[in-house]
């Protein structure tokens, strides 16, 4: 979240009353939607050192009109099984396949008022890895409390690594402050795993504790090695969200990552990436969108004969792919 006294570089109308509630429970009301370098730079900060930061306004009002109706019509088309899981005791339930729903959920991948900040806190290997069109129940948080969702990972050093793992939440419509709101334990990232156990009853008003209260419009971008949890939804209202967990392109991404038709993007190298498209000639650990090539003549021929002999001759008088 950036000091109120940032200038706006945008036509997107920013929610004054978007409000991020600092420790000690004081408000600030960012102004800012769209990013100018310096501003860039600022928000990068904030997610390094924080862990997460608020973005208000940041889908603007046509788009965020544009996802509330396709999540409404893709709610209505699966309200049957919505119900059925709600009925048998689920806490929350996450649409279907969101990314074939509506050309919108694909357009919030590269969004350009997002791309930039998600190509520096990511890195320009940037890929999405996986995707939620979530709906939160009334009642208690399906979340543990306070986490590190890569805890157990092995392999990385998590209190080094800002980019292994990011998600956006993304809301289009206004939430309460009681309604499941997102809460962080700002700078938490930078501990080992499982180094940190703050349970108490009484956390969720510490003011070591900072709730984002969003907006319609608003996203929220963070580190998922920061303690973090939803709260338990208060009020009568369903929380509604879009999640988008970004990561690297080497990285498996999960199903619910791309659309089913992939061949849309032929002319597209940066959804290519995005969605994990496989190249031929090009390895999936150089794939970077700061140099987006097109495949040459020559790959695109050899990558079909291999494809060829493959499937023609036994598998033990090939030699195997590197």
């Amino acid at each position: 979240m950036l000091p109120t006294d940032t200038a706006p570089n945008n036509e997107a109308a920013p929610h004054p009353d978007s409000t991020t509630m600092a420790p000690g429970g004081a408000a600030v009301f960012p102004s800012i939607a769209m990013y100018s370098a310096d501003d860039l730079l600022d928000l990068k900060l904030q997610f390094d050192t924080q862990g997460f930061v608020h973005l208000p306004g940041v889908l603007g009002a046509g788009m965020t009109e544009r996802v509330r109706d396709a999540f409404a019509a893709a709610h209505t088309r699966h309200a049957a099984e919505v119900e059925r899981q709600r009925k048998e005791g689920a806490s929350f339930v996450d649409l279907p396949r969101i990314l074939d729903a509506d050309s919108v959920f694909v357009d919030l991948v590269d969004l350009p008022q997002l791309l930039p900040l998600l190509r520096l806190t990511v890195g320009e290997d940037l890929a999405l890895n996986d995707t939620n069109a979530r709906l939160f129940f009334p009642g208690p948080t399906f979340t543990g409390p306070f986490h590190s969702d890569v805890a157990h990972v092995l392999g990385v050093d998590h209190a080094h690594t800002n980019n292994l793992l990011v998600k956006l939440h993304i809301f289009f419509e206004d939430l309460a402050p009681e309604q499941g709101c997102l809460a962080f334990i700002p700078g938490s990232h930078r501990f080992p795993p499982l180094h940190v156990n703050p349970h108490r009853p009484t956390l969720a008003r510490s003011s070591a504790v900072t709730r984002v209260v969003p907006r319609a419009g608003d996203a929220v971008l963070f580190n998922t090695h920061v303690l973090h949890m939803a709260e338990d939804n208060l009020t009568e209202r369903v929380r509604k969200s879009l999640i988008y967990t970004y990561a690297h392109f080497w990285m498996k991404a999960r199903a619910s990552a791309a659309p089913s038709d992939l061949a849309q993007f032929a002319d597209s190298p940066c959804r290519q990436q995005l969605f994990g498209v496989d190249l031929p000639g090009v390895s999936h650990f150089s794939r970077r969108l700061d140099r987006l090539e097109d495949v040459t003549l020559k790959a695109r021929v050899q990558d079909i004969g291999e494809r060829i002999a493959h499937r023609i001759l036994p598998l033990k008088k090939m030699p195997p792919r590197a």
